[in-house]
Order: C-alpha cells, then sequence, then structure tokens
C-alpha cells in the first residue's frame, strides 16, 4: 500500500497537465500542485517543522490550504485541519491540546498560542525548487481531526497514512472514480467529508471543483455545467435544498452527471426517492461511517431500492459486528452494539488513552451506535446509545448547549435533545426545555445568546418552559422521558 502524498507524486509524473483541483476559477495541474507542495513543505521546515510535528490549519476552500495540507504529509508532519468560524474558546482549547509548531490562517485565530503564525497567502508565491522528502512510514500519524463534539471537549481522532490511504481505496472500489471524473464539492475542507474526497479524486487522478457549500445552489449548478462535471457530492441538508429545483436543478444533469455521494447524516426516504426519480441513471451512493472508521458501509439507492431504510452493505476490507453487553456477537436481526474492523481504523484518540483503551480493542472500534445486520448483511441503525444530537452531519453534545443557556439570567437549568427537524433538512434539530429563574426570556433573545458563544448549527431551534428537568431519584436527568414525549407529538 502507498500513501496518499506517495500516489500523488506519482500522478504528478504521469499526467502533469490534467487539472487536480480548480477553486476560485484557478486551475491547479498535477504538475502545479505537487510543485507547490514542495515549495510549502520547504516553507515547514525553514520554519522547523519536523516528523510529527502538528500545524494547525484553519481550512478554508482554497488552492492555497489544499498544498499546505499535503505539504504537512509529505514531510511526514501532523495535520490538524478546523473550521475558521471555531469560537475562540475552542481555538484556544484545541491550541493547547495539541501545541502546534505552526498555524496557518487569520492571524487572530493564534494570539497567544504556537510560536509561528501566518497567513494563507503566504504560501502562494513561495520559490519552487527541486526537493527530496522521504516518504511517510504507513503507520506514522498524518492527520487530528477533532470531533464536532462527541464529548464536552471534542476528542481527536488520529490518523495515519495508512488508516487515509485505506479509506480512499476502498471508496473508490465503491464508486468506481476514473481519471475522466470531474467532481463538484460544495463541502468545507474543515469537515472529514470533504477532506476524504480531496484525497479519493487526487488518487485516482480525477478533477475536483470546490464550490463555497449549498447556501448557493445557482453557483452549483453554474459548476456542473461549466466544467462538465460527473460527479456531485454532498451531506443530506444540501440535497434537501437542491431537491427543490427539480427538473430545473439536478435534474438539468440527468444525462451527465454519473455518480453521487451523500454522506454525514441521515436521509429521509422520501428524499432518496425523490433523487431515484429525478436521476434514473445515477449511480445514488450514501455512506455510513464514523470519523474513527469514514466509510464503513455504502447503499446505491436503485441498486439497493427495496432496503432504503438501511445503510447498506460493509466497504470492501470492513468489518461489521453487532455485539452485546456480553461482546458476543449478536445473531442477525437482533440489536446491539456496532463494531467495525479495517486498515481504516483509527489507533486512537490524542491524549485520552482511557477512551482509546474503551473504544478500541484489536483493531475493532466501537461505534456507540445501536443496530442490527440482516441476514444478507444489511446494516440497520436504531440510533445512539448515548445523547449525541446529529445536525446535518455535525454531532453536538446537549450539556455543551446547556451549560450555555445555564449561565443566562433567565434560566435556572436547561436539558437540551434532538428532535426532528419540521423542514426535514438537517435531520434533527436542538430543543431545549427550561426552567425559568426569573421573568422568562424570548425565543429570540435565548437563540442570540447560544449564537454569541456556540457554533450556529447549536443553537436550539425550540424552547420550552417547564416548572422542573425530570429526573431519577439519586437526581439523574432523565433525557428519554423527555425524548418520548416529544415522540408521541410526532
Amino acid at each position: 500500500m502507498q500513501s496518499i502524498i506517495g500516489i500523488l507524486g506519482l500522478r504528478a509524473i504521469t499526467h502533469p497537465e490534467r487539472d487536480a483541483v480548480i477553486a476560485d476559477n484557478q486551475h491547479l495541474s498535477y504538475g502545479e500542485l505537487w510543485c507547490r507542495i514542495g515549495a510549502v513543505a520547504q516553507e515547514f521546515a525553514r520554519r522547523g517543522v519536523g516528523i510529527g510535528d502538528r500545524i494547525l490549519l484553519a481550512a478554508p476552500n482554497s488552492a492555497a490550504f489544499v498544498c499546505a495540507y499535503l505539504a504537512a504529509q509529505l514531510i511526514g508532519a501532523v495535520a490538524v485541519p478546523f473550521d475558521p468560524a471555531l469560537p475562540k474558546a475552542g481555538r484556544d482549547d484545541l491550541i493547547g491540546r495539541i501545541k502546534p509548531k505552526v498555524a496557518f490562517g487569520e492571524k487572530e485565530h493564534a494570539r497567544g498560542g504556537p510560536p509561528e503564525v501566518c497567513d494563507f497567502s503566504e504560501l502562494e508565491s513561495l520559490p519552487q525548487n527541486e526537493t527530496e522528502f522521504s516518504p511517510p512510514a504507513l503507520d506514522s500519524l498524518a492527520e487530528l481531526v477533532f470531533t464536532t463534539g462527541t464529548t464536552r471537549h471534542p476528542k481527536g481522532v488520529r490518523l495515519t497514512h495508512r488508516n487515509l490511504a485505506a479509506a480512499a481505496r476502498h471508496i473508490n472500489s465503491v464508486i468506481g472514480i476514473r481519471e475522466s471524473d470531474v467532481e463538484v464539492m460544495p463541502l468545507p475542507l474543515f469537515r472529514t467529508f470533504g477532506l476524504a474526497r480531496l484525497r479519493c479524486n487526487l488518487i485516482a487522478g480525477a478533477t475536483l471543483v470546490l464550490v463555497d457549500g449549498f447556501s448557493l445552489p445557482g453557483e452549483i449548478f453554474t459548476a456542473i455545467d461549466r466544467h462538465r462535471a460527473t460527479g456531485l457530492v454532498g451531506v443530506p441538508a444540501g440535497f434537501a435544498v437542491l431537491l427543490h429545483f427539480g427538473e430545473r436543478g439536478l435534474g438539468a444533469f440527468a444525462d451527465r452527471l454519473r455518480y453521487i455521494e451523500i454522506g454525514s447524516a441521515p436521509m429521509p426516504i422520501e428524499h432518496k426517492r425523490a433523487l431515484m426519480d429525478l436521476l434514473p441513471k445515477t449511480e445514488l451512493w450514501m455512506h455510513y461511517g464514523l470519523t474513527e472508521a469514514a466509510r464503513s458501509a455504502f447503499i446505491e439507492f436503485h441498486r439497493h431500492h427495496e432496503r432504503l431504510d438501511t445503510v447498506g452493505l460493509p466497504a470492501p476490507g470492513v468489518q461489521l459486528a453487532v455485539r452485546g453487553e456480553d461482546g458476543l456477537v449478536c445473531h442477525s436481526g437482533v440489536a446491539g452494539h456496532l463494531w467495525i474492523r479495517g486498515e481504516h481504523v483509527s489507533p486512537g484518540y490524542w491524549g485520552d488513552p482511557e477512551s482509546t483503551v474503551r473504544s478500541f480493542v484489536d483493531g475493532w472500534v466501537h461505534s456507540g451506535d445501536v443496530a442490527h445486520l440482516e441476514n444478507d448483511g444489511f446494516l440497520v441503525l436504531h440510533g445512539r446509545n448515548d445523547d449525541m444530537i446529529n445536525i446535518g452531519g455535525f454531532k453536538v453534545l446537549p450539556d455543551q448547549i446547556e451549560g450555555v443557556l445555564n449561565e443566562h439570567l433567565a434560566v435556572l437549568e436547561s436539558i437540551c435533545i434532538g428532535v426532528p427537524d419540521p423542514r426535514k433538512i438537517t435531520g434533527q434539530v436542538v430543543r431545549a426545555y427550561l426552567v425559568p429563574a426569573s421573568a422568562k426570556a424570548s425565543d429570540q433573545e435565548l437563540s442570540c445568546w447560544v449564537a454569541a458563544r456556540l457554533e450556529r448549527y447549536k443553537v436550539p431551534v425550540q424552547y420550552t418552559w417547564i416548572e422542573a428537568l425530570p429526573r431519577t431519584s439519586s437526581g439523574k436527568l432523565m433525557r428519554t422521558v423527555l425524548r418520548n414525549q416529544a415522540a408521541s407529538e410526532l
């Protein structure tokens, strides 16, 4: 097995003139990309970055970020991508935990942090000289990805060069991406889905077109048309927006789009069927996976039209097992804890040996999901075995939001749960139950309060004032009572 960066080097030799990445109307060929990666790698080395050092990367959808991310892999450093809009408290926590050698992004992002900070623009006109770097060891650390809230302090998932290469290999073998493919990607590169698409396209020798999100659907349709795209990827919330345009939108490209990949959150079955009707010739792939075990199962809507209530079959080289509380494998149809094994599985968490020992055992990772396997191998998810809320692919821990709400003078205490999005766009939204401390605050005031302190997707959409929170006799909060109550309202 070769690393992603090793395969990319070969692609630069075999077809240096082919477009690799298109961003902001800038076309970067494989040959140009490789030269710029080398130049940035030299710059990293000049700044004292060595093997295993962390490089903090605020991750805009730009060619400069792509070069910096891959240059880190080339010199054996560890790339740590993060959301440029992450609040200062989150950035400071991240800096303290990883102790980066350098950081790239806006200067203010690293205030009080690492010793060297620069803007991505400083990487765009570096001298390009012939240089050689030793290929990174496959089992060395390539990337640290911090989850979007699976614990009060997001966990740092360690991913090796072997993990990244194995995941890209089995994703490409399922979707069958070709050198001639051009893929439009309106996903942020700070998300694992976006980074995975970057890696998959580059090792296949295809072309990736970066588009700035789903907020302007017209730009997506224009990019598909202008670049004669054969592929499109996105999250269910994004496709919910695109479906509104019907035949005038995606339907106009029914004879051109060869494949679509969807992931990061559940998708309503009616949306799956709407895509099938709109794009009868397009392969519609949807994946299931974790940051710790990317793309572990796939379903293709047309091919598996009778199994749309499942998340599909295991990817090549991936093993799935459902185990009971006793650790024994459950029979088909019996629900239990889902475990995943394969070369794509992370070796564990950054600076958290206790969670690593608990979640990673003999090459297996505990997914945290409750599921069962059908006789024919299809995987059916029942939900999380914890209190996580999944908002359009972002995993949100309720007590993060509760801690912020409880700081408001009008709130004595609160509890948050995930409820189905009434718009059927993000899968779930946050509902907050509040016990008043004084006069009740308005929904708008509370939303502004949370938005000033947390990411926008964590802001509750619904607020309910109650006299007291449900608790056990020992004082433990009973979220299940509220979840059942919310479910009875459907």
